[in-house]
């Protein structure tokens, strides 16, 4: 396989100055933040090597060149660093500056720059998600978030492309590799090392191997709300710490949650929330992890749209107390605009589907792998490819 071109940095890179914000990117580790970012500059340090120690030791303005044409300076593994954002601080405020400061780092150094106010006004924070169903198509220029109260899909032309990212996953390695067996590989080392190194990093406790187990059993719950009662007693854990360890792994972006919308629903769900990981790979079973792979594509979406300034898009599913139930809704500023069910092969409309959609008066979809275009009086059945295509860029 050939390779991607990444949208992110086409309203975040591209606009980078010495006179603006820094910018930081944070994202799942092997998710590429280290190649994107070095397209944009050779001064790339990363704080993680003893090279830059020694460096910075010598002189902490040692990344400092003025005879560089390019101003852009890029640090990654910065948050590892004691004191950083005082640092970085002084690096921004100097009175002499003329570098563009890129920052990279994974789950903690997301964690690290909420922890303190110490930068507030001083940066741009980005999200560099799994590889979008848009950029293996090759899209180059990103498209405003799409009115799907007045949108109909295109004609579908033939593509293996979609099943490629099914199988092999949004992350750069695997994907590119396109061989099933690496990929799960892949997905078990990836796993380990999460677990066995940057939890290790990042909290102490003594249950790791409780920890692992806890995420391995993760796939087998992906389409329901998780119920930290019944991982907890699986695991003979309480669910306060079932709670906690899955807040360790979605900040340190093994996955992530999709809450309950329930403003203005009547007898709706508010607390039990879904859970999906970045690597839909993950997951075994077709339906599983077809419903995980929207879940990233729609969240890579809303996060874009977010970023952009276009509006606070979030992804949320439906549930009220009568069993009602939609995969997922698009929500801008809180106001419903559209949902959308899954499935793994083409179904008659979903009565939760067609009830919600009457009530809420949005556009509602049923998305699956692959099928024929079917309009109903409230919606469109229709194959993921193209509701995908365009989403985000094109």
């Amino acid at each position: 396989m050939t390779e991607i071109n990444r949208l992110l940095p086409t309203w975040s890179l591209n606009e980078a100055e010495p006179t603006g914000p820094m910018t930081f990117i944070t994202g799942p580790r092997q998710v590429g933040k280290t190649y994107l970012v070095k397209n944009f500059s050779d001064r790339y340090f990363n704080w993680d090597t003893s090279e830059v120690k020694k460096a910075f030791l010598k002189d902490p303005y040692f990344f400092r060149d003025d005879s560089q044409k390019n101003k852009i300076v890029i640090f990654d593994e910065i948050h590892k660093k004691r004191n950083w954002k005082t640092l970085m601080k002084g690096y921004y405020d100097s009175s002499n500056r003329n570098e563009d400061f890129i920052v990279t780092g994974a789950g903690r150094f997301d964690q690290y720059v909420k922890g303190g106010d110490s930068l507030q006004g001083r940066y741009f924070s980005y999200k560099l998600w799994p590889i979008t169903f848009d950029e293996v198509l090759g899209a180059r220029h990103v498209t405003p978030p799409r009115n799907f109260s007045d949108w109909t899909p295109g004609n579908k032309n033939r593509s293996d492309k979609l099943e490629e990212l099914m199988a092999f996953g949004g992350f750069p390695e695997p994907y590119l590799k396109g061989r099933e067996q690496f990929t799960r590989k892949w997905n078990d080392m990836y796993l380990q090392r999460l677990v066995y190194e940057d939890v290790c990093d990042f909290a102490t406790t003594q249950n790791l191997d409780k920890i692992e187990l806890m995420a391995r059993l993760l796939p087998e719950r992906l389409t329901s709300p998780i119920s930290y009662k019944s991982l907890g007693e699986d695991l003979e854990v309480s669910p306060i710490t079932i709670k906690s360890w899955l807040r360790l792994l979605e900040t340190l972006y093994l996955g992530f949650f999709v809450p309950p919308f329930h403003q203005k629903i009547h007898r709706a769900v508010k607390r039990e929330q879904k859970w999906y990981f970045y690597q839909w790979t993950m997951a075994e079973a077709i339906g599983a992890k077809f419903e995980n792979f929207m879940a990233v594509q729609l969240s890579a979406a809303c996060s874009a749209w977010r970023e952009q300034g276009h509006g606070r898009y979030e992804l949320f599913y439906l549930r009220d107390q009568d069993k009602r139930e939609v995969d997922f809704l698009i929500a801008k500023d809180l106001r419903p605009q559209c949902i959308i069910e899954i499935k793994a092969a083409p179904a008659p409309w979903p009565s939760g589907l067609n009830f919600y959609a009457n009530k809420l008066k949005i556009p509602a979809y049923l998305i699956y792998p692959e099928g024929p275009t079917r309009k109903v009086d409230n919606g469109i059945a229709m194959s993921a490819d193209l509701f995908l295509k365009g989403l985000i860029g094109n």
